[in-house]
C-alpha cells in the first residue's frame, strides 16, 4: 500500500474557522498548483507508513492520548516559507505535549522523523513560479492588510498571535485549538486528490 501520513487535527469548528483564513487571498494568474484546498492539519507522521502494517500501532498510540489531555496547539506566530509545503503557515508553540506525541509515534512506528518545522498548520501552498513573483509575501499581506492577524503581548513583549476567522463584520479571534483527531491520509498526486483513509478520535470513549 502507498505511504501513509499522519495528521493532527483540529475539531470541524475549529476547522471551518481556519479554512476561511486560508481563502483570504487567492491572487490573478497564478499556477494551477497554487492555492489548492486542503483541511487544515499538522503533519505528524510523514511516510514510509502502510495502514495495514501500522495499524494495531497506530490505534494504540491513538488510546495513549485518549487517556492524556488532549494536546493544545497555541499559534506562536505566522512565518512564510521557502517550500511548497510550508509557503505561508502557523508555527504551532512546540509544547512538551505536542513533542512527545511527536517522539511517541514514531518510537512506536520505529521510523525516523520527516516533519519538518514540528509542529505547524500550513495556510496556503504557493508554487515556487508564483513565490519568485512574491506570491507567499502577498498572502501574508492580506491577513495584516484586512486585519485577520494580531500579535498576543504580555508584559510588552509577544508571545503568540491570534487570527480573526470571522466573516463580513463580524470578529472571531482563535489563538490555538485542542488536537482532537488523527487522520490518515494518502499525500500522493495532486493535493486536491488526497484521499482521508482513517480517522482516529482523541476523545476519551
Amino acid at each position: 500500500m502507498p505511504g501513509l501520513t499522519l495528521w493532527i487535527v483540529p475539531d470541524d469548528e475549529v476547522a471551518e474557522k481556519l479554512r476561511r483564513i486560508m481563502q483570504i487571498k487567492q491572487g490573478p494568474s497564478l499556477v494551477q498548483t497554487s492555492y489548492p484546498a486542503f483541511h487544515p492539519h499538522i503533519t505528524l507522521v510523514s511516510p514510509p507508513v502502510s495502514l495495514e502494517d501500522h495499524l494495531a500501532s497506530i490505534k494504540a498510540c491513538v488510546a495513549r492520548y485518549r487517556t492524556l489531555n488532549r494536546p493544545i496547539c497555541r499559534f506562536k506566530s505566522i512565518d512564510i516559507g521557502n517550500h511548497y509545503y510550508r509557503s505561508v503557515y502557523v508555527v504551532i508553540q512546540p509544547t512538551s505535549e505536542l513533542l512527545d506525541m511527536h517522539k511517541h509515534f514514531h518510537d512506536t512506528l520505529k521510523i525516523e522523523p520527516k516533519t519538518p518545522v514540528f509542529p505547524h498548520v500550513s495556510l496556503c501552498y504557493i508554487d515556487d513560479a508564483d513565490a519568485e513573483n512574491g506570491e507567499r509575501q502577498a498572502f501574508y499581506d492580506a491577513l495584516k492588510d484586512t486585519g485577520k492577524l494580531r500579535a498576543i503581548k504580555k508584559d510588552g513583549d509577544v508571545e503568540g498571535v491570534s487570527l480573526n476567522c470571522g466573516s463580513n463584520s463580524q470578529e472571531e479571534w482563535i489563538d490555538h485549538f485542542e488536537a482532537s483527531e488523527i487522520w490518515g491520509v494518502l499525500c500522493e498526486g495532486p493535493v486536491e486528490g488526497w484521499k482521508v483513509i482513517q480517522k482516529f478520535s482523541l476523545k476519551q470513549e
